[in-house]
């Protein structure tokens, strides 16, 4: 899940009733070129045309979304091309079957070629088929509980800071990818995912004001989770590091990544120029380490008698978490190469899903974890 720093404004204010269960805009296809949706009894209604038809019995509808085509003009907004429902409560989109309704949606900034399809679902149904794709539906029941808060905080966040305001506004409130969340089909939820999301049902992390706060989390910390602003570019209220002994025997195991010292010197001159507006004209030679720790949040090298400090999020963000996995690491000099090596997967933020494991298999319950991760934050029920 990537977080960027205009989202982690504190977005909901407190309730005196409880909310009605939201409806969710989750984007699972982009600019796609043909859409082909299957189902019973399908209802298809078309905004632009204010008209609706039904196909009787098991039928397949086929749609063109090749922007421009005299179907579909190419237009200068977002706009809902069609919505297709069925009383089931399934609509089918390639191997797949989906609770609620299927979008199409064009003129979107992220899909010039095609469409975009959407899936708008109760956020309860949305929550577990989430369990299923960003844990595990065998893992310990009060994991996925705790899972299902943090989830459930983050997407209600997503979709205040991500309703229409204008016309570029996009359709959806969240990604089924990385980027935001990976949720999941009818297929991919079990009865212990469904038991997670109704023992949770309207769970959410609040402050000290009473105000929804985005729940963040990763893979694995490797030792110490780190708070927001030590990865992105703001602060969240109620977040703070916390020492993590759990994760240590679960997911993936430590991890080493070697570079050329040129390479990684110009490295170090691009995050310094991106980040801190700093020219530097550093070069190998020039380079003097000064002794790194993997609890470090950042690291210091001289370039010759200027000290310059370097946060290793920079490094992780310039290079990829494929190169490398997370941000709790150390860098050594070796010579003509400089290695990073360390611990952990993810972005560090929040709860750590494989600690959440452990104590979940040591009786923890979901409150007592997300107590641990999120100590200054409580659980507030808003519907």
């Amino acid at each position: 899940m990537r977080f960027t720093g205009c989202s982690i404004l504190l977005l909901f204010s407190s309730l005196s009733a409880l909310a009605a269960v939201p409806q969710v805009k989750v984007l699972i296809g982009r600019s796609l070129k043909d859409v082909i949706v299957h189902g019973t009894d399908l209802r298809q209604q078309n905004p632009l045309q204010k008209a609706s038809r039904t196909f009787a019995g098991r039928q397949t509808v086929n749609f063109n979304c090749r922007l421009g085509n005299r179907h579909i003009p190419m237009p200068d907004k977002p706009l809902l091309i069609a919505a297709v429902s069925s009383p089931t409560g399934l609509v089918g989109w390639e191997d797949k079957r989906y609770r609620g309704e299927l979008h199409l949606v064009a003129g979107s900034q992220a899909a010039q070629k095609g469409c975009d399809l959407v899936n708008l679902v109760p956020m309860e149904t949305y929550i577990s088929s989430l369990l299923a794709k960003e844990m595990r539906a065998d893992w310990p029941i009060e994991a996925l509980k705790a899972q299902a808060v943090a989830a459930r905080s983050y997407a209600l966040i997503k979709m205040r800071n991500e309703l229409p305001e204008h016309a570029q506004a996009l359709p959806w409130h969240l990604e089924s990818s990385e980027k935001d969340q990976v949720s999941g089909s009818f297929f991919d939820t079990t009865p212990q995912t469904d038991l997670a999301s109704r023992a949770t049902e309207g769970e959410v992390l609040a402050g000290a004001s009473g105000a929804t706060v985005a729940g963040f989390y990763h893979s694995k910390c490797g030792g110490r989770t780190l708070k927001p602003d030590q990865v992105w570019s703001g602060t969240v209220e109620g977040y703070r590091a916390v020492d993590c002994p759990f994760c240590h025997k679960h997911g993936r195991k430590s991890w080493s990544k070697r570079m050329d010292k040129y390479a990684f010197t110009s490295l170090m001159r691009r995050s310094l120029q991106r980040y801190e507006g700093v020219q530097s004209r550093a070069t190998p030679e020039s380079l003097t380490f000064v002794h790194d720790l993997p609890g470090n949040g950042e690291f210091r090298v001289y370039e010759g008698n200027h000290p310059r400090v370097l946060r290793k999020t920079w490094l992780r963000n310039m290079m990829g978490r494929e190169e490398l996995p997370s941000n709790h690491y150390r860098v050594v000099d070796e010579g003509a190469t400089v290695r990073m090596t360390g611990d952990g997967y993810g972005h560090g933020v929040g709860m750590c899903q494989m600690g959440a494991f452990e104590l979940a298999k040591r009786g923890y319950t979901y409150r007592e974890i997300l107590q641990h991760y999120f100590p200054a934050l409580a659980v507030k029920k808003i519907w």
